[in-house]
């Protein structure tokens, strides 16, 4: 066989589609992580999120993060739990929500356990959200997990 340019094109062309069809096959294969599944429903309220942030701004200093051996204690100041109707803690991991750990929170509680073992090393975003006399309240905090 003699080799040409023409042949040389050709085989440009097969090793060019080759290295396509590798990446595409590589690009579906990855995990894409949002930072929520309804990402953009989030984003069209994000109105909502702000009025949310505002109201719950005076409640900041209300909430404690103790981090102890075993676990991570959240203490909740009496006035804020005793208005509480219903809440939960999330524990959110930015690098992979798969990660993410809900707790729900009773009303009337002052302190909520989250044990560490069901945690792994890293950065997490504490986000106490609750309910209280119909509107929704929302305190977040960063925490690093050692």
């Amino acid at each position: 066989m003699k080799f040409n340019w023409g042949t040389g094109i050709l085989i440009f062309l097969i090793l060019f589609l080759l290295a396509c069809t590798a990446f595409i096959v590589f690009a579906f294969n990855q995990d894409v992580n949002l930072v929520h599944k309804n990402y953009y429903e989030k984003g069209v309220d994000y109105t909502e999120q702000m009025n949310i942030e505002a109201r719950s701004l005076k409640y900041k200093e209300a909430i404690t993060l103790k981090s102890e051996n075993d676990f991570i204690r959240l203490e909740i100041e009496a006035k804020l739990a005793t208005i509480i109707d219903s809440g939960n803690v999330l524990l959110y991991r930015p690098s992979n929500s798969k990660q993410d750990i809900l707790f729900p929170v009773e009303k009337a509680v002052k302190e909520v356990k989250i044990p560490k073992g069901d945690l792994i090393h890293g950065r997490y975003i504490l986000k106490f959200f609750w309910y209280s006399e119909g509107l929704k309240y929302e305190i977040g905090q960063v925490v690093n997990i050692q």
